[in-house]
């Protein structure tokens, strides 16, 4: 059968501009327009940005680098390019001197060690890089380069993943910071309080859908534990939960949860410590916090419901194991998507946006034994459940839905099958909001303790920012004493004496400064070998590491001054006379504007006796609290029809293709045929894999069919391929000529096997003619050179079979094909 895949040719071919390329990877993209125009239109921008490692998918032939290599690198950027081995083999590329440690060219198993390099893994964590596909990467004209493409940006999707969780905890602590305030009572309250008893945690996945008549009728022998994205739709339905779980720092947390913060306030929230200040600070109700409080002060809620992740379902798993639960059903946790590609329950923001068929995911098994796609963050919560029944193998945890993933030590039974026992009065009271309600005074005490905590750790902060200073003063000095060892060894000696003060007397604040700051205490370690260290290496760390600690420490304490500020600001809306003007700018600058709703609520005679200016300001800022739930709704897919999002949808068909994996293509096929009818492209991606589909399950004549109902005017280049590769199996010698007709279009590597093609078809002229024209471009070609010359013995013409083979040999003398099919032509003459 004729090969219809393109594959990576050794044959060049120079433009007229005078650049040589390769046709097999580049098609014809080089021969109207100069290779520096094109690339200047398609990334000159870019890649001007500075302190940016760019990642670049393929070489373009070689050209792409060597116009990086020509340009005025950006201030502190990097570049790393990723190509297949097949072209790196072909390519001689030689990086100057003046860029070795800026510009690296690897293949894909370099790749993957390359970015967990100390150098480039800081890019990755930061998100200080961009990834960028060569022009022949981006025309997903050659199947292994969707590949390499996926290949790559999983490789970095992991090491980001992998390496964020040490440099992203600077959110966490300052949201930790921002909530002080508001962070009074510790969940510890509820800690072994519902042994026996059996409870549900309600998160967002498709199959909560699925059980929502059973949750009605059961809710009296339950505890509800929703997370918070839920709520909204939950209340739509008459389920209320007993409680409501937050923990995203994110300030998108605040968009996705708007519905969930619209409603009435009458439920007992759990919060972690870093949950979006915009929700736990608007929070009308009564909450209770998981973790600690205070960064660094871990004693006071040593016995407290740990806040743990990486999700807030797994949140939730761990506080109902800590209030003693020893039954715990999970509905709508899923950690994958459904079997039609949803990712969300219905009704719900994340359901809006429909399934993203461009995203190549992880595979996962489900309960019904069926394979199901989940992002990577969902991959880590489901590993990190499974640890989590591991360590407590008292605690029954059930899934109901059999489409949720498979998960050790996590049964799967169906809902009827769930023996419960009811809940006692007592233990509902202990859920009711109004218990766990404190008086006004006693809250201003714990904000006044607080502040006091807070004005404590500031002070420190700043006698260890006086040591800082000395200690950088130190490392000048020994700078300038380098040739003075007598000097050298007292100001070390100091500036030991320094640090051993600070991990005495500061150590749980060094500690916090050293955690806070990881990323920027990243960058005094060294790869040197102790030996090779010159006392100027040592002067040149150690200004990192103290700049670093100074850095971070002005950053905490400026934290901290914003804290004490909002704690006044919190303890002045409790006093019976109050700057309205001046609570409005602090509600303003936290963007925590239902603070005035809240502070309405308690002060009903305070407002009724404001000023009409102060009125006016309170009313401002409700206003503005109440316009978030105007803007923004998501869309309720079961009322409207939502175009999936397209993304890489085709790039992604074509990997799945060359790695015949059947389901994933089936997936596509699934998640496509809904919305067929609403976009052009949809349906083109929905005929082609279905094609593909038929194809891999041996359904030859289906596959044809199916690709055939793609109108002419929109069949690209996978559509053209498709019908050749089909009608070739199937031996449709005239469909497969038509559609090469059209095909040659795209690139010069179909026009040998076009060529056969009108040889079988005994257009023998015609087979002749597309011969020459090709090999007039590429007259080094040796694989079309020996067909040319079959072609030319089995029609009769020696001499000129002679001819192509004797050139063959001529560009390599050592052709065995060439040789023999020489000599067989030569003694066929002479006989």
């Amino acid at each position: 059968m004729l090969s219809t895949h393109p594959e990576i040719s050794n044959t060049f071919s120079i433009s007229q501009f005078n650049e040589c390329y390769l046709p097999s990877v580049n098609r014809r993209t080089f021969e109207k327009n100069h290779s520096t125009s094109l690339f200047d239109e398609e990334f000159k921008s870019s890649f001007s940005t500075p302190d940016t490692l760019h990642i670049i998918i393929g070489l373009d032939s070689g050209l792409l680098a060597n116009y990086v290599m020509e340009r005025s690198l950006a201030k502190g950027s990097k570049f790393l390019f990723v190509e297949l081995v097949e072209v790196l083999d072909l390519l001689a590329i030689d990086i100057p001197d003046a860029h070795t440690d800026d510009i690296f060219i690897t293949n894909l198993d370099e790749f993957s060690q390359h970015i967990t390099e100390h150098e480039n893994n800081l890019f990755i964590v930061k998100k200080k890089f961009k990834l960028h596909r060569s022009i022949a990467v981006k025309g997903n004209y050659l199947e292994i380069y969707c590949t390499l493409s996926s290949q790559v940006e999983k490789a970095i999707e992991h090491e980001y993943f992998n390496q964020s969780i040490g440099f992203n905890q600077k959110i966490f602590i300052k949201t930790q910071l921002e909530n002080v305030a508001e962070n009074l009572q510790p969940a510890t309250v509820l800690k072994k309080q519902f042994t026996g008893k059996t409870c549900i945690v309600l998160a967002g996945g498709p199959s909560l859908d699925n059980s929502i008549d059973w949750i009605k009728a059961h809710a009296k022998q339950l505890v509800i534990i929703a997370v918070s994205r839920v709520v909204g739709k939950l209340t739509k339905l008459n389920i209320k939960p007993d409680i409501v779980v937050s923990v995203d720092p994110q300030f998108i947390s605040f968009d996705v949860n708007k519905e969930f913060m619209e409603i009435d306030h009458n439920t007992l929230l759990i919060n972690s410590y870093h949950v979006v200040p915009q929700i736990l600070g608007q929070w009308q109700g009564t909450a209770l916090y998981t973790g600690s409080r205070l960064p660094w002060d871990n004693h006071s809620d040593i016995d407290n419901i740990k806040s743990i992740g990486p999700t807030v379902t797994n949140s939730a798993i761990e506080i109902a194991t800590k209030m003693g639960f020893n039954q715990i059903l999970l509905c709508g946790v899923d950690f994958c998507h459904s079997q039609t590609g949803n990712t969300h329950t219905q009704g719900t923001y994340g359901a809006s946006l429909g399934p993203n068929i461009g995203a190549i995911l992880e595979w996962v098994e489900t309960n019904a034994g069926e394979m199901a796609e989940t992002p990577m963050t969902l991959l880590h919560a489901i590993q990190s459940l499974q640890t989590f029944v591991t360590e407590h193998p008292n605690i029954n945890i059930i899934n109901l839905s059999k489409d949720a993933a498979k998960i050790n030590g996590v049964n799967y039974i169906e809902s009827q099958h769930i023996v419960l026992e009811d809940i006692s009065d007592k233990q509902r009271a202990l859920l009711t909001p109004e218990n766990h309600q404190l008086p006004s005074l006693q809250k201003i005490a714990y904000l006044n303790n607080t502040l006091n905590e807070l004005t404590t750790a500031n002070n420190k902060l700043k006698k260890l920012q006086v040591i800082l200073a000395d200690a950088l003063v130190i490392i000048e000095k020994m700078e300038i004493a380098e040739k003075k060892p007598q000097r050298m060894t007292n100001l070390a000696g100091k500036l030991d004496k320094m640090e051993r003060k600070i991990n005495l007397k500061f150590d749980k604040f060094a500690n916090l400064i050293k955690f806070y700051g990881y990323y920027e205490f990243s960058h005094f370690l060294s790869t040197k070998k102790e030996e090779e260290w010159t006392q100027q290496d040592v002067n040149d760390q150690s200004r990192v590491y103290y700049n670093a600690f100074q850095s971070i420490n002005n950053q905490l304490s400026t934290l901290i001054q914003s804290a004490i500020i909002r704690i006044k600001s919190r303890i002045d809306e409790y006093q019976p006379s109050c700057n309205i003007q001046a609570l409005c700018l602090q509600w303003n600058n936290d963007k925590q504007w239902g603070r005035s709703v809240l502070w309405q609520q308690q002060h009903p005679q305070e407002y009724a006796n404001l000023s009409p200016n102060d009125r006016l300001q309170i009313n401002a800022s409700q206003d503005k609290f109440y316009e978030q739930f105007t803007v923004k709704k998501f869309i309720d897919k079961t009322d409207h029809a939502v175009t999936p999002i397209m993304g890489n949808a085709f790039k992604k068909l074509q990997v799945l293709l060359q790695n015949k994996h059947l389901l994933g293509i089936s997936k596509i096929v699934q998640y496509s045929h809904p919305f067929i009818d609403t976009d052009q492209e949809v349906l083109r991606l929905y005929h082609l894999a279905l094609s593909y589909q038929y194809m891999l399950e041996n359904k030859q004549e289906q596959a044809l069919k199916t690709i055939l109902l793609t109108p002419k005017d929109m069949r690209h280049e996978a559509e053209l391929k498709q019908v050749i590769r089909l009608a070739l199996n199937l031996n449709k010698l005239e469909l497969a000529r038509d559609n090469f007709a059209s095909i040659i279009k795209y690139s010069d590597e179909y026009l040998p096997q076009y060529a056969h093609v009108l040889k079988l078809s005994e257009q023998g002229q015609e087979a002749l003619a597309i011969y020459l024209d090709y090999l007039d471009k590429y007259p080094k070609d040796i694989p079309v050179l020996i067909k040319l010359g079959i072609f030319l013995a089995e029609v009769g013409q020696i001499e000129e079979a002679k001819s192509v083979f004797l050139q063959a040999l001529e560009v390599d003398p050592s052709n065995y094909a060439a040789a023999n099919y020489l000599e067989q032509v030569s003694t066929y003459a002479l006989n």
